[in-house]
């Protein structure tokens, strides 16, 4: 399921650090419209893996700054991707419940969503798939012993490994089967791709943007397709288009 939200702001500028208030608008609404999925995706300080990624456009003459991007035409637009049609329902009526109304989106801004809707979605038969990421992809290397964390790209050689071995672990129990063996198989191949790093929560973290192929089982690809790949995707990150 693929959601598409427009929104007005109320002036030209929001913090360079947007993605924070974009995960704490969509807190806001579906507090509001279900508490119980609200405690099931973020109920006492809850940092799981969320399936559904975000990707969010500014409409052109946008320019960025050190601290700020400021919007000319005052207008942006965010989209959803996820498997599961009863999150994407629920999702999509708790932002309903929320049109029209001004929302502060930070000390420079009010947003305000003035269109919702539902978009197409591609069905993968092969086995092979070219992504453009609307979002970037984040790899994200986590040491339980120390609680630090090693940020990755496409370009590092481990890369894969290290993606591959976070998508056991996060995919576990998705299936009726074990799938370890389809995910080592999958070849992730950029075509296009560059390295940005992305301010968020104070962090500076690297990751992949541009366009990739990827070859695997068919069913595979579908789910990272409509869950994105990566790590922070629920934070405006790996949120894949099918090309």
């Amino acid at each position: 399921m693929r959601l598409h939200f427009e929104f007005d702001l109320r002036n030209e500028t929001i913090p360079i650090d947007y993605r924070r208030t974009v995960i704490s608008y969509f807190k806001y609404c579906t507090e509001r419209s279900n508490k119980e999925l609200y405690q099931e995706l973020y109920g006492n300080g809850k940092n799981n893996n969320k399936d559904f990624a975000l990707s969010v456009y500014f409409i052109p003459e946008t320019r960025f700054y050190e601290d700020y991007i400021c919007i000319k035409s005052k207008k942006m637009v965010w989209n959803l991707s996820t498997p599961d049609a009863y999150l994407g329902i629920e999702l999509y009526n708790a932002l309903c419940k929320q049109k029209y109304s001004w929302y502060r989106f930070s000390d420079m801004n009010e947003i305000k969503l003035v269109n919702i809707r539902s978009e197409k979605e591609k069905i993968i038969t092969g086995k092979k798939a070219v992504f453009n990421t609307l979002s970037p992809i984040v790899i994200r290397d986590h040491d339980q012993n120390t609680g630090k964390d090693w940020f990755y790209t496409l370009e590092d050689e481990e890369a894969i490994s290290i993606l591959k071995r976070n998508l056991k672990s996060e995919l576990k129990g998705k299936f009726d089967r074990d799938i370890n063996c389809d995910i080592e198989q999958i070849q992730i191949t950029p075509v296009k791709m560059k390295k940005v790093v992305i301010q968020n929560y104070e962090m500076k973290i690297a990751s992949s943007l541009g366009v990739f192929t990827m070859e695997g089982e068919p069913y595979l690809l579908q789910y990272l397709y409509q869950r994105g790949l990566g790590g922070k995707r629920s934070l405006c990150f790996g949120y894949l288009e099918l090309l």
